[in-house]
């Protein structure tokens, strides 16, 4: 893709995402590995894996290292560009209009069914997440192809012993990270 495909995909997911990165990436799956192929399923996961462990936005980071790697430097700039537009845009007209229109019933209506959705799409991140590293078999095989359910052991694991160890003690969020690529390197080797 050059820069300004680029552009015009990551500002599209960017005005049609509510909720922040996390929100965004159901849009990322669909449009960079499912739409556009760009990118497998376990190649995206990393890409957003690596977007969480940076400093700033996963849904940022994610884009301009996937700006990156589509068109060079140009692309880099022109998907942090695409994906920034939308919320700069819509956070300027809220900010704007906020104090006139805070309390109208039609904007209280449709942020209320904008939670939900949110919501929804962040369970899709989740979904797409355990799909490639704690299940085995992708969920809509189930269905499809009639396959039995297995789980990635050394995933699972990882996942709990990440879960409980941030539920127990909630030690730095980089530790975790940190001890779960340890225990990747020794189990998945």
């Amino acid at each position: 893709m050059n820069p300004l495909q680029l552009y015009l995909l990551f500002a599209k997911i960017g005005f049609f995402t509510f909720g922040g990165g996390f929100a965004m990436i159901p849009f990322f799956q669909s449009e960079l590995v499912e739409n556009h192929q760009l990118l497998s399923a376990s190649e995206f996961a990393d890409i957003v894996a690596l977007a969480q462990m940076t400093p700033g936005p996963v849904g940022l980071n994610a884009a301009t290292y996937l700006g990156q790697q589509q068109a060079g430097f140009l692309g880099a700039v022109a998907a942090t560009l695409g994906v920034c537009t939308p919320s700069l845009t819509i956070g300027l007209a809220v900010a704007l209009f906020l104090k006139a229109f805070g309390n109208n019933r039609f904007l209280k209506a449709a942020l209320c069914g904008i939670r939900p959705a949110t919501l929804g799409l962040i369970a899709a991140a989740v979904i797409f997440f355990a799909e490639t590293s704690a299940f085995a078999t992708p969920l809509a095989n189930l269905w499809h192809t009639g396959e039995s359910f297995r789980l990635c052991w050394q995933g699972t694991v990882i996942f709990l012993g990440c879960l409980f160890v941030q539920w127990k003690w909630k030690p730095n969020l980089l530790l975790v990270l940190l001890g779960a690529a340890v225990a990747g390197a020794v189990l998945c080797h």
